[in-house]
């Protein structure tokens, strides 16, 4: 059987990650005659699920297994072989990798655990057996792998005994880190009647990672969404590609990462490092790259379930008619908290609606009340009022348990909806308990997806419309936004903070005047020449946080005070750093009042350097309001970080105070980014704080900076597996 055009490689080879899915034929090595064994079960979920290519036992043991002939060794297969499942010792992998390439096998499954998840002799052996995978041309899912499965076509090459349940094959798609818990993930969603036609755990990762699965799954035209179960990225780059995909495409990645706290602290020397966590870098490219990021398994499935009924509201407005008025005030209310807007209807439409059930609630949310029971035919105008609304864009209902537990009315709301969902076009979710009769047949087949819990459900609908809105803003401004082609910058010596500034006003980023004393007199000319009041600080490779020393004085006004200050600064040093290095004290102008920011540079092992705005001075660790993004940025995405800041109308100007120069923060946060990119191979940290953002027209100026250069040695060069993907 040939491949399939879009399963093969510009070479015409087959693509291996196409074959973890769309595979024609697989071979079981280590296939074993019970059917209840790792390589056994494989074969029966094979056969029960219809797989319609060849399968191929590799087992020296038997003959034959069900009916299928047995082979000593993939080489004895007469056929061409897609995929291979690896069920056998992690000692025996190697060399079964050696007669895979052999005959010809673009790609292996690796169920044998034994490797890095053993310590360092097992991490020493995978890298070994990735390493000769490259070297043969074979692509790796695992080792530790729980398999991939593909229910459309009954490619089911896993072990797990998830598939000892029957499943219905769907158009949503699952990749997960964890073997067991997607497989649990696959389970509830079963249960809960959701279509999930791929599935794909990574295991260890010592080859095809989480991310290139991604990006294979958002372009297969099957697929509406990606679920995603994430404890680590290894690739952000190959990360963001598949996020970037999965916008075009439209087909949107909802992810859960867990191990969001950091264990254990690690020594940071600057405010930008002691602010951020991994987690929020994560989240922050997750909001970057337009990803529905969840914090929990029934969140991701509440929106796997609006997805799967084809919902993707066109905007934030939602009407609500329920049964209830206390269920209408919970969902207004949970509208509300998820950022959705309830528009009131007009005055004529209430008075209209008033006059058939005068005490009826009538001006969105819809109170029906218990007069629907006796007039079920009222459904149809009061739902009509909405429906044909152009400033409505999705429309949720409540009925708790009356859908399922009268059946007429059940029957007429459920026809009156789902006829106004094909008049109107517009995304309907239901909150109720249908049962399992007529009327549950008949939403599902009306294309209206019903849950339990009003909050619940609306905040699965506000995901979706924030998604939307927010696809189309990224998708707007990537067409938009200039090319970022950023020459790599030299690394230069930056290990004090007057080497970090000079450093920031050479690549455009204002920063206060000043210069560096090596006396009290020296110290005092300096002041003269560039005008009292003035700062000193001490200009140290060893001493980060200056104030924390005592190794700073403000608004000095005369020689006399510079001089004494100049002593009391090497008197604290001496005193509470002797051991520190001591290049001088900077001398440097008091910069007007202004909004105190913090602009900094963290450069993420996973995606690289990221850009950091938040509000600054020495409270930035403990106010935490702050923003990131990954470098580089443009104009539009460096302004969306200012407005996401919690202080952001001290920008703006708040009682009285003078509306500050934002275009030109907006400038220095961009150029910031652009230095962060020019810099990545030797900065790991740069920070900027204060940056003093004068009145408009006044510009920003840089007051402090402090640039951790990355030791060399840490600077690690990609495996064969990465370059390889690369």
């Amino acid at each position: 059987m040939p491949p399939r055009t879009e399963d093969t490689l510009p070479t015409g080879r087959a693509d291996p990650l196409a074959m973890l899915f769309h595979a024609r034929s697989v071979a079981v090595v280590g296939a074993s005659g019970s059917e209840e064994s790792i390589g056994g079960r494989p074969i029966k979920y094979l056969r029960r699920y219809g797989f319609g290519g060849r399968i191929y036992p590799v087992t020296p043991r038997h003959d034959s297994i069900g009916g299928l002939r047995c082979h000593a060794s993939v080489r004895d297969i007469p056929g061409p072989v897609d995929l291979a499942i690896l069920a056998v010792s992690a000692a025996r992998a190697p060399k079964i990798l050696e007669d895979c390439a052999a005959k010809g096998i673009p790609t292996v499954i690796v169920f044998s655990a034994g490797f890095a998840e053993l310590g360092d002799d097992g991490r020493a052996a995978q890298a070994r057996f990735v390493e000769r995978a490259a070297r043969l041309g074979v692509r790796v899912c695992g080792p530790n792998s729980m398999g991939a499965i593909n229910l459309r076509s009954g490619l089911t090459a896993t072990f797990s005994s998830v598939l000892e349940h029957a499943h219905q094959a769907g158009p949503l798609a699952l990749v997960s880190q964890s073997g067991m818990y997607g497989a649990y993930i696959l389970a509830q969603a079963t249960a809960l009647d959701l279509g999930l036609g791929l599935f794909a755990t990574t295991g260890n990762e010592a080859d095809i990672e989480l991310s290139e699965v991604l990006d294979h799954l958002v372009r297969d035209p099957e697929t509406r969404a990606v679920l995603a179960y994430v404890e680590q990225i290894r690739d952000g780059d190959a990360f963001v590609r598949a996020a970037e995909t999965a916008l075009k495409e439209g087909r949107p990645i909802v992810i859960i990462k867990v191990g969001r706290s950091d264990v254990g602290a690690r020594a940071a020397r600057s405010h930008t490092g002691a602010i951020v966590g991994s987690h929020d870098i994560y989240e922050a490219v997750f909001r970057q790259y337009g990803l529905v990021s969840v914090d929990t398994v029934d969140e991701m499935l509440d929106i796997a379930r609006l997805v799967g009924h084809g919902i993707f509201p066109a905007g934030k407005r939602v009407g609500i008619v329920s049964l209830s008025g206390g269920a209408a005030i919970m969902l207004a209310d949970a509208c509300a908290a998820s950022g959705l807007e309830v528009p009131e209807l007009p005055e004529d439409v209430q008075a209209r609606l008033r006059r058939r059930v005068p005490f009826a609630g009538v001006a969105n949310p819809i109170d029906a009340t218990g007069q629907l029971i006796n007039e079920p035919d009222i459904y149809e105008e009061f739902l009509g009022a909405l429906a044909v609304r152009e400033d409505i864009d999705a429309i949720v209902l409540f009925f708790g348990q009356m859908i399922g537990y009268v059946d007429g009315l059940g029957s007429t709301v459920v026809e009156e909806s789902v006829k106004a969902v094909r008049d109107s076009g517009k995304p309907f979710v239901m909150v109720a308990m249908p049962g399992d009769g007529r009327a549950a047949r008949m939403l599902r087949e009306g294309g209206i997806p019903h849950l339990t819990d009003p909050d619940r459900a609306v905040r699965a609908l506000a995901a979706l419309a924030h998604h939307v809105e927010r696809r189309e803003t990224l998708l707007r401004r990537w067409q938009t936004a200039p090319a970022a082609d950023i020459a790599p910058i030299p690394e230069t010596e930056a290990d004090t903070e007057f080497a970090a500034k000079r450093f920031l006003a050479a690549h455009g980023i204002r920063t206060a005047r000043e210069r560096l004393a090596r006396s009290p007199e020296e110290a005092a000319r300096h002041a003269g020449a560039l005008g009292y009041p003035v700062a000193l600080k001490v200009n140290s490779p060893d001493i980060a946080h200056k104030t924390d020393i005592g190794a700073v004085r403000l608004g000095l006004r005369d020689a006399e005070s510079v001089e004494s200050a100049f002593d009391e600064i090497a008197r604290a040093v001496e005193d509470r750093a002797p051991d520190a290095e001591v290049r001088g004290v900077l001398v440097q102008e008091m910069v007007p009042p202004g909004v105190e920011l913090i602009l900094g540079i963290e450069r993420d092992p996973v995606f690289g350097p990221m850009v950091l705005c938040g509000l600054g001075g020495v409270h930035a660790e403990l106010l935490r309001d702050f923003t990131l993004r990954r470098a580089p940025v443009d104009r539009e995405t460096a302004d969306e970080m200012l407005r996401e800041l919690r202080g952001y109308a001290l920008l703006e100007g708040v009682r009285g105070g003078a509306v500050a120069d934002i275009d030109a923060v907006v400038d220095g946060v961009v150029g910031l980014s652009r230095i962060a990119v020019g810099a990545r191979a030797w900065i790991e940290e740069l920070d900027i704080n204060p940056l003093i953002a004068l009145p408009r027209g006044g510009g920003c100026v840089a007051v402090d900076a402090l640039i951790r250069v990355r030791d060399r040695s840490t600077r690690p060069r990609p495996s064969p597996a990465a370059r390889r993907r690369r």
